[in-house]
């Protein structure tokens, strides 16, 4: 899975994992890796858009809209933390 190229702007991904709470600090279990990861406010924002219907280009107008970001300086964020979640089998294509 790691290396893979993705085009994150086209693809329209589907979150992986349970959402978990522990005070003010949330993070997603993988039940195929066993793995728990502490997302911050941003990615777990991304992670809860991948609903397998919103592209990576809606996405990053969200968070231009939102942040008040420039355009490519979002779609940098946003297509790095796909893939960092894709990698961490948080998001699937």
């Amino acid at each position: 899975m790691s290396g893979e190229s993705v085009d994150w702007m086209s693809a329209s991904p589907i979150r992986q994992g349970e959402k978990l709470f522990k005070g003010d600090q949330t993070s997603v279990y993988n039940p195929e890796t066993g793995g728990l990861h502490v997302l911050n406010p941003s990615a777990l924002a991304i992670w809860e858009l991948c609903d397998g219907e919103t592209a990576g280009a809606e996405m990053v107008e969200a968070v231009v809209e939102l942040a008040r970001l420039e355009p490519a300086t979002a779609e940098a964020d946003v297509s790095a933390a796909l893939q960092q979640l894709f990698e961490l089998g948080l998001v699937r294509r």
